[in-house]
């Protein structure tokens, strides 16, 4: 699983970078369909604005955006919403399975 970190005009704490990346590959870890994350940090007036984009097989592609005051709220809001949308999905899949 590939790991992509984009930060555009704000500037972030290492600590928080780290706490990204371990999220996703926890991310990778609950679903093993995930083939690729990516985040993309940014600033919008006083706030900021995380996306998340996660790839993968089954047909698997989810996408979130969270803004906060506060970057690690953000962070932690977007993927809460990527686990749930993944988790509908596949959900979903062994509905249809059965």
């Amino acid at each position: 699983m590939s790991t992509e970190i984009t930060i555009r005009h704000v500037k972030l704490s290492v600590a928080l970078q780290n706490a990204a990346s371990k999220k996703a590959e926890k991310l990778s870890a609950d679903y093993p369909a995930v083939e690729h994350v990516r985040i993309v940090f940014d600033e919008e007036g006083h706030k900021y604005v995380v996306s998340l984009a996660v790839q993968g097989g089954q047909k698997t592609t989810v996408g979130a955006t969270a803004k906060d005051a506060d970057a690690t709220a953000a962070l932690n809001a977007v993927f809460d919403k990527a686990n749930a949308q993944l988790r509908r999905a596949s959900k979903k899949r062994q509905e249809v399975r059965k």
